[in-house]
């Protein structure tokens, strides 16, 4: 894992460091939002300690759990009008992960969890992409959106707050520990 201080070879006087502050110096910029919220997540779970692995199916693996991360928010970094409409992308995918052998055509939805993060704040000049207190999270059992949205391909606000409460960051983990621990009870009373 890099540190930032570690020389770009072949450029005089540029670091590790110089490349991550360019690219993800505007954080409200949708990709490094969500890569924010990721991380941010990954740090509740304590899956830091490692190198994030792309391409694996799903965002994040806990307690031998496939876990999707869907991040929104009101603010955007170009200027606008009016707070933007939360959406999440909650479509089945197709692909090689899929759960049965022709997987190229048999869509799904492969994580066992959902976790919806959501910047909450709605006023430019009170936005502070770093601070927790303008995060809520929501979990949601896959099981679930396959029942209440089998066919649906994003789901607003509105919907996820009959599916789940929003929490602060502080408790996602217990959170999800408690519905991984319910759903192992579950299978051995069944």
């Amino acid at each position: 894992m890099y540190k930032g201080k570690e020389p770009i070879k072949g450029i005089k006087d540029t670091r590790i460091l110089d490349f991550w502050q360019w690219t993800y110096s505007d954080i409200l910029i949708n990709k490094n939002r969500d890569d924010l919220s990721l991380f941010l997540i990954a740090k509740a779970l304590e899956l830091t300690n490692m190198p994030r692995i792309d391409w694996q199916g799903c965002e994040l693996r806990y307690r031998k759990k496939k876990i999707a991360v869907k991040t929104s928010g009101y603010i955007q970094s170009w200027k606008q009008t009016k707070p933007k409409r939360v959406l999440y992308d909650i479509a089945p995918k197709k692909g090689i992960d899929a759960k049965q052998s022709n997987s190229m055509t048999f869509r799904n939805r492969e994580a066992e969890l959902y976790i919806f993060a959501l910047s909450t704040e709605k006023d430019v000049a009170k936005m502070d992409i770093l601070n927790l207190e303008q995060w809520r999270f929501y979990i949601v059992r896959t099981t679930v959106l396959d029942d209440e949205f089998e066919t649906k391909k994003k789901i607003g606000i509105r919907a996820l707050n009959k599916l789940a409460t929003p929490i602060h960051h502080s408790r996602l983990k217990e959170q999800i520990d408690i519905l991984i621990d319910l759903e192992l009870t579950e299978r051995m009373v069944l």
